[in-house]
C-alpha cells in the first residue's frame, strides 16, 4: 500500500505542471531539482524491481485443466484459503484465473470440491463442471493442487466426460 501511495505521489507530482515546488532558495542552489531527480530514480528503479519481481512470481504460478481432448492452459492463479492452511484438516480453499474470457475455478469447502472452467463474457454458451462426488480426487500439497473428475458439459449435450486438472500457486492468501 506504501509503495502504491508512492507511485500515486509521483504521478501526481508529474501532472502537477512544470513548476518548481521549492523555496527561492532552493531554486537558487539547484539543490532541490538533483534531490527530485535522485529520489525519482531511486524510486523508478525500486517500482521496476518490485514489478519484475512481482512478474517472474507470477509467471511461476498455473493452471492447466484437461477434459477429454481439450486441454487449457492458464497463466498465473489467484488462491486463497480460510480457517486452516490447504491441505491440513478444516482447510476452506479455492484457486482461480480467469485468461481469454474463460475462468477456472477449483475449490474445496464447507459445500464440497469443485471444478469448473467457463466463458465469463457470454455465459452460459460454454460451461464444464464436476461438482460434489463428480470430483473423485482433490489434493493440495503445499504450493501444488492435483484433481480429477467427471465434467458435465452444462452448455450443451455433451456426454459427462473424465478430466483432470493441476495447478501450482505461488503463494497463499489468507481470508
Amino acid at each position: 500500500m506504501k509503495k502504491l501511495a508512492l507511485l500515486l505521489a509521483l504521478v501526481l507530482s508529474a501532472c502537477s505542471g512544470g513548476g518548481s515546488t521549492g523555496t527561492t532558495a532552493e531554486q537558487d542552489t539547484g539543490s532541490s531539482d538533483t534531490q527530485a531527480t535522485t529520489t525519482t530514480e531511486a524510486m523508478e528503479t525500486t517500482t521496476t524491481t518490485e514489478a519484475s519481481q512481482s512478474s517472474g512470481s507470477a509467471e511461476s504460478a498455473h493452471i492447466t485443466l484437461t477434459i477429454g481432448e481439450d486441454t487449457w492452459e492458464f497463466d498465473g492463479a489467484l488462491c486463497a484459503y480460510a480457517d486452516a492452511t490447504p491441505g491440513k484438516d478444516g482447510s476452506q480453499w479455492n484457486v482461480s484465473k480467469v485468461q481469454d474470457d474463460l475462468q477456472v475455478y477449483i475449490n474445496d469447502d464447507k459445500f464440497g470440491r469443485y471444478i469448473s472452467i467457463s466463458n465469463i463474457k457470454d455465459y452460459g454458451t460454454f460451461q464444464w463442471e464436476a461438482n460434489g462426488d463428480a470430483v473423485t480426487e482433490l489434493t493440495v500439497d503445499g504450493n501444488a493442487i492435483a484433481g480429477k473428475g467427471t465434467f458435465s458439459d452444462l452448455a450443451g449435450d455433451g456426454p459427462a466426460t473424465d478430466g483432470s486438472v493441476t495447478a501450482t500457486c505461488s503463494s497463499w492468501l489468507e481470508g
